[in-house]
């Protein structure tokens, strides 16, 4: 212990100190045997209690260091509770198809998180979602994990989440077009397995949409595969997903959903990746319908739609004048999509400074072009100009 140290020289100064008092005094007058005796049965005494004050110590320490690493192994319940957020105000000009013009001013997203860890094997979170032309704060999230990843590598997941199908992460300012075809968020059961970089996640839940001639029951599920690597100064993430019911997905419910039920489940499959070397980005990902949607629940041009989108990025992060700033730029289109809204071809760029710490603002441009007449579209082009602050806590 590194209290031990200061105690025994203490003891030993204690010695050396009474034997220089008794080099003195013998100088003085010689002292007999007896005295002699005594006066080392007292130093005696005297190092016994420095002994005994030494291990009372060293016993405190040890049950104070005991106390501390316990601590640490089961902190306190309210330590594990992280409060988080997101506040972003828009404002764009917009040029649709049709050619009219229009601008607004909108509080875009306003999101509030709470995670807590009340067990070194359970996470839980929770995150409340307000956004533009929804009068309503709604439970975006709410989720319970059980998992100890550095340890053991099977988790799961239940609760309301986004199920992992597809990816659609971007720099820019506006979601990718892919998200509206393949983002499924439901009440779901997740079981997965992680191992060097590979993960397989596979989940279960019951839809919005059903098949007709079946009880509304657990049978819609999904598979997503996923690796993560990183080799020669390259970062990679690479990965796949099925679904056995692409009309469940956020952007494609509300369109097919009427008064029957599908005839069966339409199927998707999702790929996406992303790369990284130095301060460069490039991601891309791809959904599409594996079957073809009936007339009457999805259609294209009079015929059921195949629906099917995708979209690549590129990105550079950089400092100007010592703010982080990033320079992004897409492409991206979609197939048999006009009844979901989704443009024929998409392309933009944006540019996002950090003006100060976890504060942003977002400058960004879209051309959209719509589906050809023949297609039941319009031909025309669209634009939308933005400019967003958006700040995190």
């Amino acid at each position: 212990m590194s209290l031990t140290f200061p105690f025994k020289k203490i003891a030993l100064m204690g010695v050396t100190s009474a034997l220089t008092l008794t080099s003195v005094s013998a100088m003085a007058a010689e002292p007999t045997r007896e005295e002699l005796l005594a006066m080392l049965y007292k130093q005696q005494s005297q190092l016994n209690e420095l002994h005994k004050m030494l291990k009372q110590t060293q016993a405190q320490v040890e049950k104070t260091e005991q106390k501390v690493e316990e601590e640490k192994a089961s902190p306190a319940f309210l330590d594990t509770v992280q409060i988080g957020g997101v506040l972003e105000f828009e404002a764009t000009s917009t040029e649709d198809f049709a050619g009219a013009d229009s601008s607004d001013l909108s509080l875009a997203k306003a999101e509030l998180s709470f995670s807590a860890k009340p067990h070194e094997y359970v996470t839980t979170n929770i995150v409340a979602l307000y956004e533009d032309g929804s009068n309503n704060i709604t439970l975006d999230e709410a989720t319970i994990e059980i998992a100890n990843k550095e340890n053991f590598p099977l988790y799961t997941t239940v609760g309301k989440w986004a199920l992992p199908f597809g990816n659609y992460d971007t720099a820019m300012s506006s979601d990718p077009i892919t998200k509206t075809l393949g983002e499924t968020k439901e009440n779901a059961i997740l079981v997965g397995a992680t191992y060097a970089g590979f993960s397989v996640e596979g989940f279960a839940f019951n839809g919005d949409t059903q098949q007709a001639g079946e009880g509304n029951n657990i049978d819609q599920y999904g598979l997503n595969v996923a690796y993560e690597g990183e080799d020669a100064g390259l970062t990679y993430v690479l990965g796949a997903g099925y679904i056995n019911n692409i009309a469940d997905s956020d952007g494609v419910t509300d369109v097919v959903t009427g008064p029957s039920a599908l005839n069966s489940y339409v199927g998707g499959m999702s790929l996406n990746g992303s790369v990284t070397v130095s301060d460069i980005t490039f991601n891309a990902g791809y959904v599409k319908a594996t079957d073809t949607f009936k007339v009457g629940e999805l259609a294209f041009n009079g015929q059921g739609a195949q629906p099917r989108a995708w979209n690549t990025e590129l990105s550079y992060a950089t400092e100007i004048m010592g703010k982080p700033t990033t320079f992004a730029a897409t492409y991206q289109g979609s197939d048999e999509a006009l009844a979901l809204s989704l443009p024929e071809t998409r392309v933009g760029a944006a540019v996002t400074v950090e003006v100060y710490d976890k504060t942003a603002l977002t400058l960004e441009y879209l051309a959209d072009e719509d589906y050809s007449t023949t297609e039941g579209g319009t031909g025309a082009d669209g634009h939308t100009a933005t400019a967003k602050l958006a700040v995190e806590f």
